[in-house]
Order: structure tokens, then sequence, then C-alpha cells
């Protein structure tokens, strides 16, 4: 009797412990098993690359596998951003490009400070432009030598570390004054202030602010950089102490401020997509800014027509000829001589384009056309008014600079400070303020 209770217990235990198991097995079964979520990585194909000799913008713009359509986008994008004139080659370019080959971020650099970015914006669609700056500081440093047996000065300027573009802005100036050929000698003394932008020790940019050349035979000659208060102005050169233009010879500028939009040359017309050839190159103006004419001569064409809307043409004395097209208003008319200089017109967007600029074009006296910037050209043969005024301050603190510099050499306690000055004046008018370092 009690051995059969004992074996019901043990068997009513056991199928307990039976549906127990069933039930734990269950509910593992039926649990999902939970695995942390991990982003899913975008794929990016970066191709870098460089402007090569020959090449501009658009050209460049293959070396990445950029197409012709996307091309014409970040020209159209740039175009206020960028002087397409200044391109030079080893320029940088970077083109990146998702798991579709679609490109999303384009950038552009010049130096290793600045650089130029456009995006593509995945909400509108639309593209996007930011300029990215590194942290810099400007350094005035100045050179001195004199020619040696068998030297010149382009090489002098080489052995002192310049660049070849500091190098030729300096021999250029000074060949105004300077006939080296026949004139330069032994023993001739030379003098360069230059600003130079740093970014951690490493120059990455320099404006020269002045030149001077003495010798027996060359006589004495200086040479002050003017700086106009607005960017890209045509006024910003080179000049002597009575504000005379240090250049040989050349036209006028047709606007006050250059900016080139557009260069010359075979590029993907904006309006048609089509390539073409540009005989001539577009200058950013806003709709009724003066057009001036870049020499004297008689203006031979004023007329409209569908393409290059209210044009202007100028034949000046050695034979060639000036055009002007996309003009919001003519002001002169065919047989009217004009001076150099003279208003003729007024910026539009006349014709077949996509916004207001100047098309500035250049025939030579064969008839042939020719990129207008590789004439030589100035804003004025001579600085007067509010300009001269402000070239003689520039000037004033040009020589300050030049006096305090001097002085430091013979000071451990100014040196000092000039090493521990991080921040530098960007430009000449903020010269004086570096120079109050030197008075403490």
């Amino acid at each position: 009797m009690l051995k059969s209770k004992f074996l019901n217990v043990l068997l009513l235990l056991s199928i307990s412990s039976c549906l127990y198991s069933c039930d734990k097995t269950k509910a593992v079964a039926t649990t999902p098993a939970l695995t942390p979520l991990r982003p899913i990585s975008k794929v990016r194909i970066v191709e870098k690359g460089e402007v090569k000799r020959g090449q501009g913008l658009y050209k460049a713009l293959k070396n990445v596998s950029i197409d012709s359509d996307q091309a014409l986008i970040l020209i159209n994008k740039l175009q206020d951003e960028i002087e397409f004139s200044k391109l030079k080659v080893g320029d940088q370019l970077t083109a990146t490009f998702d798991e579709n080959k679609r490109l999303v971020n384009f950038t552009f650099s010049q130096n290793e400070v600045e650089t130029h970015v456009v995006s593509l914006n995945e909400e509108s669609g639309e593209w996007d432009y930011s300029l990215n700056v590194l942290d810099t500081y400007w350094q005035p440093r100045m050179l001195e030598g004199e020619l040696r047996s068998g030297s010149n000065l382009e090489q002098d300027l080489i052995a002192d570390g310049l660049d070849r573009g500091t190098v030729n802005e300096i021999v250029n100036v000074l060949l105004c004054k300077v006939n080296f050929r026949m004139n330069a000698r032994e023993g001739d003394k030379y003098k360069v202030l230059l600003s130079e932008r740093k970014h951690k020790d490493k120059t990455v940019g320099t404006k020269v602010l002045f030149t001077s050349y003495s010798g027996k035979r060359a006589g004495t000659h200086e040479a002050f950089y003017y700086e106009d208060e607005e960017k890209s102005s045509t006024y910003s050169a080179h000049y002597t102490e009575n504000g005379q233009a240090l250049i040989n010879s050349g036209l006028r500028y047709p606007l006050s401020r250059l900016h080139v939009r557009s260069t010359y040359g075979w590029r993907r017309h904006p309006v048609t997509g089509r390539r073409t050839m540009h005989r001539g190159v577009d200058l950013r103006g806003r709709t009724g800014t003066k057009v001036h004419a870049v020499a004297s001569g008689k203006v031979v064409v004023s007329t409209y027509n569908k393409y290059s809307g209210n044009k202007v043409a100028i034949k000046h004395r050695d034979g060639s000829t000036s055009f002007y097209y996309h003009l919001s208003k003519r002001g002169v008319k065919v047989g009217d001589w004009v001076r150099s200089h003279q208003v003729i017109g007024r910026v539009g967007a006349t014709g077949r384009v996509t916004g207001p600029h100047l098309h500035f074009g250049f025939k030579k006296p064969n008839g042939r056309w020719m990129n207008p910037l590789n004439k030589r050209m100035i804003a004025t043969p001579k600085l007067t008014g509010d300009k001269f005024v402000k070239l003689k301050n520039q000037i004033s603190m040009i020589k300050g600079t030049i006096a305090d510099l001097y002085v430091s050499k013979n000071s451990k306690y100014l040196v000092a400070n000039l090493d521990n000055v991080r921040r530098r004046p960007s430009t000449v008018d903020e010269i004086s303020s570096f120079a109050s370092i030197f008075e403490e």
C-alpha cells in the first residue's frame, strides 16, 4: 500500500517536470534573438587630381572623372567665388562619388589653407557652396642684397627662396624703370619688403609691398604696392611715390573690378550645353555698372542682336579692336571717337546669357581673336584724388614697417616680440597696427 502511494507521487513529479521543461523549451524557442543594430556605412569613391599645363577648370574636372553635365553645374556654382583667370598648374581637385557613381562632393584648392567645397544637399537636391579656411597669420620679411659678378637679380631672388611667381612680379615692376641688360652692374643694391602669409610656420602666400633698386648706371628707383579696399580691384598694383603706375605700356581694364567668370578658349556653353570656342572672357558685374573703353579709338560697331545683345566695338590706333557684349545700355554710336577710360555703356544681361556680366573680346590687327587678358592692362596711368591720398598713407605705413624691421635686427627684445606674435596684418592698411609691436 505504502509502496503504491510512493510510486504515484513519483509519477506525478515526473509528469510535472516534463510539463515545465516543455514550457521552458517553448518559451526559449519563441523568443527572438536580439542582435545589436549597426549603422549601414555609405560607400564613397574619392578621386584626386590637379590642374595640368594648358588646362582651364572645365578640362581639369575631367581629371577626376567629372562628366560634362556635372562640370557645368560646378563651374556655374564656383564662377563667382574663384577667379578662373588665376588657375595655375598644380591646383588641387577632389571629387567624391557614392556607390552609384553619383557626384556628391567636390573640393578645389589653390593653396594649403583655403578650400572651396561644393556639396550635394540630399534633402533639397541643390548644391551648397562653402569655403574652408585654416588659421593663418601674416609676417613681414625684408630682403636685401647686391649683385655679384656673374649674377643677376632674378637668380639672387630665387636663391633667397622666393617662388617663381613672386620673382617675376618683382622683376617686372623694376623693369619699368631699370634697363637691366644695359645698366645692371656688379655691386648694384636691391631691397624687397614682403608680407608672407603663414600656416604652421610655412609660407602659403606672398605680397610684394616694396621694391627698390640702386646702381651707378641704373640710378635709384622705388615702387610701392597700393591695395584698394575693394577685392579684385584693378587699381591694386605697384606705383611710384608720386602715384605713377609701374607698367611699360598697356590698355585699361573695361571694369573697375576684375573677376573672370569664364575664361578664353573651349568651354561648355552655359545656355546650349554645347562645347564651343569662347572668344573672350566673361567679367562679373552688376547690371548698370559702368563699362569703359580700354583705349582711345573709333566706334565701329554699336548695335543689338539676339546672341550678343547690346554690343559695342572700338578700333584702336594700332589696328586692334575691342568688343563689349550683353550691355544693358549703349552710350556711343558708330563713328564716335572715344578716349581711353571713357564710359561707353553699362553692364547688362541682354542676348543669350544666364545672368548679367560683360563679355570682353579682343582682335589683333590681323583680325584674329586673342585672349584679352594677355594684353597688358592698367586701371589708370596715375592715381589721383582719394586713391592717391590712400597710396600716400600706405607708403607711410610701409616705410614705418621697414624702419621697425631695421631696428629689430639690433634688439633681442624686439626680435623676441616678432617671433611671439602669431597674428599679422593681411592688408597694407593693417600694417600700422603691426608696427605698434615695435613701439612697446
